[in-house]
């Protein structure tokens, strides 16, 4: 193991236990309902800002190789983006008469941002077939090590990012407009650099300042 030659990690936030996590100084969130809920999680995007940048629970362009996401928006508008395409394929708002709800099939791109300049996007969240401890480890180490860095003006490390990503089964997507091939390119980058983030480097896929499976407040 070659752990001496990776990026220095920030250091870390202990929030395993709380619920919800508030990131980025307060300004975004994340709240885990109980297992079996209609939606497991909610997430708060504030508006990117000169100032702030995009925040880091806006996601870049993934998919997931066994679960369908599913959203409902409670608060504020959001661009919902599939496939390669640069428009959204749906807004999801709460004003009166706007569509609230979308979902996006397992392997298949997607992302979505908030897309008003000053409100904050409230969105619930489900992935099926439902793995609810995992998802918490997911989201608490990956968001909880995002925060971190920005709090430190760090730059996050790739490879610590990708074996987080591989235990989720979440490639980023590579943008190849013949979406099969993209996906199998996805794929092999995601399992290469997640091989040489935690097995060459030393990088975890948990860490308990971020995660521990037992009750939260």
């Amino acid at each position: 193991m070659l752990s001496f030659m990776r990026a220095p990690h920030p250091p870390r936030t202990n929030s395993a236990v709380k619920n919800p996590i508030f990131y980025e100084n307060g300004r975004s969130s994340v709240a885990f309902s109980a297992p079996g809920s209609e939606y497991i999680m909610t997430h708060r995007l504030p508006p990117t800002t000169q100032a702030n940048g995009v925040s880091i629970i806006q996601p870049p362009f993934h998919y997931h190789i066994y679960q369908d996401e599913f959203f409902r928006v409670k608060s504020g508008k959001g661009n919902f983006f599939r496939g390669v395409d640069p428009k959204p394929f749906v807004t999801l708002s709460d004003e009166p008469g706007g569509q609230t709800t979308a979902s996006v099939k397992a392997g298949t791109y997607h992302r979505f941002e908030n897309a008003s300049q000053s409100e904050d996007l409230i969105v619930d969240i489900h992935l099926t077939p439902e793995s609810y401890e995992n998802e918490q480890k997911f989201f608490r180490n990956f968001f909880g090590y995002l925060d971190d860095c920005k709090s430190a003006e760090m730059q996050p490390s790739v490879f610590q990012l990708f074996v987080f990503l591989h235990s989720a089964d979440t490639p980023l997507a590579v943008p190849i407009s013949w979406q099969p091939s993209g996906r199998i390119a996805s794929r092999i980058l995601l399992t290469a650099l997640a091989f040489w983030g935690r097995w060459i480097l030393g990088y975890k896929q948990t860490y308990p300042e971020y995660y521990r499976p037992e009750k939260r407040e």
